[in-house]
This record gives C-alpha cells, structure tokens and sequence, in this order.
C-alpha cells in the first residue's frame, strides 16, 4: 500500500512527533523500517498512542466536525473557517473533490481519510511486531492488552471510514507493504469494523481483572468499561451506516440491540489536553473565550424546540427588516434554558446568507458544569454520551417491532429526566415514537458524537428543499451524503476525482465526475 501517510506530513508531523516517533513513514504499515520504531515492549505504547491521537484530531477535529454538522444543520456558521460556508450553501452545493481547491476546503476530506488510514495502520505495526516477538511482558496481559487496543483502534478507524466516505481501504499485519490495496465499500468498512471491535472484547473480556486501557487521554478503563465501550461502537457502525432511509431498513437491528444493551453507562468523554487532545467543541459550545464568530445552533433546532419558529431563518429583502419578530424561543423542553444560550444579535457578514442566521449557541456546561471543558486544554471532551447508547437501544427495538419497549425507554431516558417532556403515551404510533427518537437524538446528543446529526438525517428521513424545511426532517437536497475518496489518494490509485451532492446529486449518494 504505496499511499496515503505520506501525502499528509504536515497534517501529522508534528502530531506523531510528539509523541516520540522517529519517523512519521514508520508508522504505516508500508514502511519496511517498521523495525527502527518497534524495538522494544515500550514502542509498542508509544506507537498504540500515536495512533489513538490520530485518530482522535481527524475524527473530531474541527475538519470535518463543524463543515459536516454545518451541512446536517445541526451548527451553523456563516464563515469560511473550516470549509463551513461553502458547506453551507443553499441549495447545497457538491463537495469539489479536486486538488485545486484550498488547503482548508480539501482538509474536510483528507483528514478523516487519512487520519482513520493512519489509526489502522498504527494498529498494524503493532500487531506485525507483536507476531515478531516484539513483547512486554512474553504473551502476557500487559501484551494482550495491548491486542485488544490495537483491534479498537482498527476498528475505529475502519468504522468511521466507512461511516464517512463511499468506499475506504482494509490492510491488515499480513498484507505486503509494496502491494496496492483495493477498495472496499461503506457496508464491508462497517462490518469489519464491528468483527474488529468484537474481537477486542474478546480479548479484554479474557484478560479479565489484569486488562488495561490507557490510550485515550485522561482515561483509564478496566476490562467492563472497554468493552462496553466497544459495543457501543458498534452499535454506532451498525446503525448508522446507511445512506437513505430505504438503506436503514437493511440495518442489522437485532446486532443492533446486542451491542447496545452490553453497551456503556456512562459517558466516555477524554481530556483534552491543548496538544494532541483537542476537539471541534471549542468551537461549537458558547463558553469559551473564543468570541462571537464561532458556530451557533442551526434554526432547524431552534425550531425542534419551539415549532412556532421558522425552521430557515427568514431572509429580508429591505435594510432593516425585522426578519424574526419572535426571535426568543419558547418550549416545553427544559434544555431549552438549560443547554442553549440566547444571543439578541447575529455576527455572520448578511452577504454570506441570513440562513446562517440564529440566535442560539449550545452549552450544557452552565447547568452540568463537569458535562465538558473548553475543547481545548482542559476537561472532558464527550464523544460518546450514555444517552446515545441508549437512543440506540431504543430505535433497534422500534424497527423490530417493540414498540413498547422502545417506548419504555424513551420514557426512562432524557427526555423526561433532563428535558421534562411529558411521557410518551403506550399507544403512540411508530411514527410518533421514531419521531421522538429523532428528536432526542438531535437536541440531547447535539456537540457530542462527532457529525452524529448528518449520519442521522441522511438515514431517517427523506431529502428536502432547502425552501421546504422541518425541523427533524432529512439532509437538504444537494447535500453530500457521503464524502468521495479525496482526489490525492485517487490520484495514487490512477482513478479520475468525483463529488458528491450538488444539482447533479440531489441525494448525495451517487458519483459525479
């Protein structure tokens, strides 16, 4: 596999770098030299760590965090930081999947691509050592514990490409470092990634009281909680794979409900740490110094809450203009007051589009002051809430056909106990229940899982005009429902580059070159 780690250096230099690696080739699986890194039981952390901080910054970086939340809106930023305003668009325009484009354009691809690759291939060397005799403690639990998190890290990475892009690369420890790899499509990304995740349980569950997990900044876990976190992983990969509603139907719900009942209790949040531990939420919640320009909640979700508001922020066509006569929202939801801060003006330039507009930005923090720090050097990043665990639990149920079970948990959950919503009445329809799944999943995991809401919408519910709205409905037409290969890796494997979404792609599932 003669691609993709070095296309990036200046992406991940300084990021593997700093944590001790010699030289950032010899963490791919096409380095030959892989042995100038790996000496020594302790090389075996070292790299493990790298890996798990790649995968972290290209996941839930601010590329493609905020662009692809922009596009679901989920956040709204009427400024091109971060390829947001193009990603933006409306109508919603196709993702340009061309090397001309701008640095920080091309970034909301390559750096889930290559970052995800690199996770994989970080997990790569370390098993190819380990099968070299490359040791810690001989086959012990120090080295099987280090197995286990070698297979979470492919998993992860195999799981979000398939979760973001139409086709990704599997390489494993055997395959040969000169050979190219093919590509595999979303769905065979998806199921590799749980059979990945699956046999890291595995390991950690046999391992027992001497596992440990050490890789994710801040965190320690013992054996239960890595496997829990493992099953709701992919419970995730599982569920949200599809690109359509018709695809949704195809989901494996019952291996749905196995991982998320087995899944976390709590939420799994790492530190952030100002150097390799950084998310997109210093940029999406309101409280953190970084002043007026950063994202707001989209008015999609203003009207979620509220639906006597307008689910697109009016354009005005006379200077002046009121645009929202009513602009303070009003709801039964008690995580309107507690989770959002209202803002009486707007700060994106008007020429950008007054869709951008809102009066809203997300912070959970002023009623749970531990719920996350700044996103940046301290506190708690939350990637993966219980609630979510639970949301999954609930919708696997609701598409077998228990309804009341779904209903049950609903109930059970954040919609009563954080939002205060009345409960769910035992003989409300599917639609009813599956539109309050919609619901909790927008408002209650908003900020949280990375790009949850643009995997939400694509699946749940069908494309609308950007003129024609609702507040839980699905991706506007034109928007890419799917990320292509990005065009620098295209061009190793001698394929022409193509998008997704535009007039062209009303769906955002099917190539256009």
């Amino acid at each position: 596999m003669k691609m993709t780690i070095r296309y990036t250096l200046s992406f991940f230099l300084a990021l593997f770098l700093a944590v001790g690696c010699k030289d950032i080739d010899t963490l791919n699986l096409n380095n030959p030299g892989r042995g100038d890194v790996l000496a020594t039981g302790s090389d075996l952390f070292r790299v493990l760590d790298a890996g798990y901080a790649a995968w972290w910054q290209g996941v839930h970086g601010p590329t493609p965090a905020i662009a692809l939340s922009v596009t679901a809106d989920a956040l709204s930023l009427g400024m091109e930081d971060f390829g947001a305003l193009r990603m933006g668009r409306e109508p919603r325009a196709a993702y340009n999947n061309r090397l001309t484009e701008s640095e920080t354009y091309r970034r909301i691809a390559e750096d889930p691509w290559y970052a995800c690759l690199s996770a994989a291939a970080s997990a790569n060397d370390v098993m190819a050592a380990m099968e070299e005799g490359i040791s810690i403690d001989k086959g012990g639990p120090q080295d099987e514990s280090v197995l286990a998190a070698a297979h979470f890290l492919r998993g992860a990475g195999w799981g979000y490409l398939g979760l973001i892009f139409d086709r990704g690369l599997m390489v494993d420890e055997h395959d040969a470092p000169e050979g190219m790899a093919p590509f595999s499509s979303y769905r065979e990304m998806a199921a590799a990634a749980v059979e990945e995740l699956e046999e890291a349980i595995s390991i950690a569950e046999g391992l027992g009281p001497d596992f440990i997990h050490t890789s994710f900044n801040g965190l320690t876990l013992d054996a239960d909680q890595f496997a829990r976190l493992c099953h709701s992983y992919a419970a995730r990969f599982l569920a949200q794979w599809p690109r359509t509603e018709e695809e949704n139907l195809e989901v494996d719900w019952a291996a749905v409900q196995a991982h998320a009942e087995a899944g976390i209790r709590e939420d799994f949040a790492p530190m952030a740490d100002g150097r390799l531990w950084q998310s997109y939420q210093q940029y999406a919640f309101a409280e953190t110094g970084k002043g007026p320009f950063w994202a707001r909640v989209d008015q999609r979700l203003v009207a979620a809450l509220d639906r006597s508001q307008p689910p697109r922020y009016p354009e005005v066509e006379t200077l002046g203009e009121d645009p929202l006569p009513n602009p303070t929202a009003q709801s039964n939801d008690q995580r309107l007051a507690s989770d959002f801060v209202y803002v009486p003006f707007n700060s994106f330039p008007v020429d950008a589009g007054e869709w951008h507009f809102s009066h809203y930005k997300h912070n959970r923090n002023q009623s749970a002051p531990g719920f996350a720090g700044d996103g940046h050097s301290a506190g708690p990043m939350p990637a993966f809430l219980a609630a979510d665990n639970e949301l999954l639990l609930a919708e696997a149920l609701l598409w077998q056909n228990d309804r009341s079970g779904a209903i049950a948990l609903l109930n059970a959950g954040s919609r009563v106990a954080r939002g205060g919503l009345p409960p769910i009445a035992g003989n409300a329809s599917e639609e009813e229940v599956l539109q309050a799944i919609r619901y909790e999943r927008a408002i209650e995991l908003l900020n949280t899982a990375p790009m949850g809401l643009w995997f939400d919408r694509r699946r749940l519910a069908p494309r609308l005009d950007y003129t024609e709205l609702d507040a839980l409905g699905g991706l506007q037409y034109g928007a890419p429902a799917q990320l292509p290969v990005p065009a620098r890796e295209l061009q190793v494997h001698g394929e022409e580059p193509y998008n997704f979404g535009g007039e062209k792609d009303p769906e955002g599932v099917v190539p256009v070159y």
